[in-house]
């Protein structure tokens, strides 16, 4: 029972940091991440992610980011993509997992051709990238692309995060890529 009871001490703990903004609790240690990314899926998957920049590192919000990276696509990438990502947020000396709110956190897009179609037009396709499913193979770059991220960014938005996105379709595993970034104010 003693035993129960300092588990559940302990639980009830690590979930009121993981909730709470523990920076307003003076407990954060932070070692703020510089970009990081690799592909975590296997070396024949046939999308690799070959260069990401982000600058400045850390990110600055509100401000302006530069966006320069290239992706090699090895075989034609199917009209069936689904994505999961978990997104992770550094609390205190832990990791927390951010949940999926208004497709944004850790989630699962079961149909990521339908949001590219949405997304691409409006921001990427001034870049030369495909917009429509099935996107063939090449390899496809991005330089200096400029985004402004707004002012209004809650404080507990701010911090260091974790992603890893995994990619597959009907047919197979497509990539999975990591990346470890932090946004500061």
């Amino acid at each position: 029972m003693i035993c129960n009871n300092h588990l559940f001490l302990i639980y009830s703990s690590l979930f009121f940091v993981s909730l709470y903004n523990v920076n307003t609790l003076n407990l954060e240690i932070s070692s703020d991440f510089d970009l990081s990314w690799d592909n975590c899926g296997p070396s024949d998957d046939p999308i690799q992610l070959k260069s990401l920049d982000i600058s400045p590192d850390p990110i600055r919000v509100p401000g302006n980011i530069t966006i320069t990276g290239s992706v090699d696509v090895a075989s034609q990438i199917p009209t069936d993509v689904h994505a999961v990502v978990l997104l992770q947020r550094k609390v205190g000396p832990f990791f927390v997992k951010v949940p999926c709110v208004d497709n944004f956190g850790s989630c699962n897009y079961d149909n990521v051709c339908e949001l590219w179609a949405e997304f691409c037009p409006k921001y990427a396709s001034q870049y030369g990238l495909p917009c429509d499913c099935p996107i063939p193979a090449d390899t496809y770059s991005v330089s200096k692309a400029n985004i402004f991220l707004k002012k209004n960014v809650p404080p507990e938005l701010l911090g260091e995060y974790r992603a890893t996105v995994d990619i597959g379709s009907s047919e197979s595993h497509l990539a999975c890529i990591n990346i470890e970034l932090t946004i500061k104010k």
